[in-house]
């Protein structure tokens, strides 16, 4: 049916339109009640405050205000509960910034069909957004491990890996990850860091190992004394990099490694990369990494 639509240009336009006409009308009122820094604000308090970061998308969103399941975790009310705990009682920003998409307040950097999908949201979420979300705490933006995809400007891209690179320049790094997510491998991602490690947790629903995860990582911190610990696992790295982040830095960076991998292919559009599983694409069959040598080295614990 969408497809059908977007096919048709002139009704496609109405639509636009009209989301556009009524997103203006609630943007207006939203932009004075959040402050949320922008992608470029963002990348530069990241690149000069060592603290964690939590992000809420739009998914993430979603489970604060309603019973809402996403491809690769089922509701949870004990996770809808830790969400609105995050917002509702933040950490001191010296330890975390908690970040929400920039779009909420402004759209004019993003590509044109992320524009108009946040037109929407926005317009269907409103009340719920003023409802749940603090006016008085500063936000990062949480689309900064996305930006290939949704913004328009390819500097945007550049400027974000050449910061996360060196945030981790010549650092001991414990990645936790979905199973066969793979960050950094097959490029060069993390190639400056001092030392890897990995995590390995379910790929769907991790937040049902949340305890066993949470204790996994901490065990391993205190045996290695990881300088950063990076999460890329859903709603669950949000939760994860609040529990954490009195100790440890966490950042909490899902879709990073498969965006960087469609910005050094130019990728026109989210597409499959070999041995690689992302919730958008499914991995191809031809896991090209199961056996590598290196990737098997770096793994120093799982929860099954």
């Amino acid at each position: 049916m969408r497809k059908s639509i977007r096919n048709n240009s002139f009704l496609y336009g109405i639509i636009c339109l009209y989301r556009y006409v009524r997103y203006r009308r609630q943007y207006d009122r939203l932009d004075k009640d959040l402050n949320i820094l922008d992608i470029r604000q963002t990348l530069d308090y990241l690149a000069t405050h060592e603290v964690s970061l939590a992000r809420f998308g739009d998914s993430e969103l979603r489970m604060l205000f309603k019973k809402y399941s996403i491809g690769f975790q089922e509701y949870d009310p004990r996770l809808a509960t830790r969400l609105h705990e995050i917002v509702d009682n933040p950490r001191n920003s010296e330890v975390l910034m908690v970040a929400l998409p920039h779009y909420l307040v402004g759209t004019e950097d993003a590509k044109f069909d992320i524009k108009t999908a946040w037109w929407s949201m926005l317009t269907h979420n409103y009340s719920s957004i003023r409802q749940n979300l603090n006016p008085n705490l500063t936000y990062l933006d949480a689309e900064v491990s996305r930006t290939y995809s949704e913004y328009r400007d390819s500097a945007i891209t550049a400027k974000a890996y050449a910061v996360f690179k060196k945030i981790w320049q010549n650092k001991k790094v414990l990645i936790v990850e979905g199973d066969k997510t793979r960050m950094g491998i097959g490029n060069d991602l993390f190639a400056g860091a001092a030392d890897l490690k990995r995590i390995l947790v379910p790929r769907e629903n991790a937040f049902e190992r949340y305890e066993q995860i949470k204790q996994l990582v901490e065990e391993k911190d205190a045996e290695y004394k990881f300088d950063l610990v990076i999460a890329a696992i859903g709603p669950t790295a949000t939760v994860l990099a609040y529990d954490l982040s009195p100790q440890i830095q966490v950042l909490d960076l899902g879709h990073l490694d498969i965006q960087y991998e469609y910005y050094r292919r130019h990728s026109k559009k989210m597409t499959q990369i070999k041995g690689k599983y992302t919730n958008e694409v499914n991995m191809t069959a031809d896991d090209i990494y199961r056996n590598d040598d290196e990737y098997l080295s770096q793994i120093i614990g799982r929860v099954e």
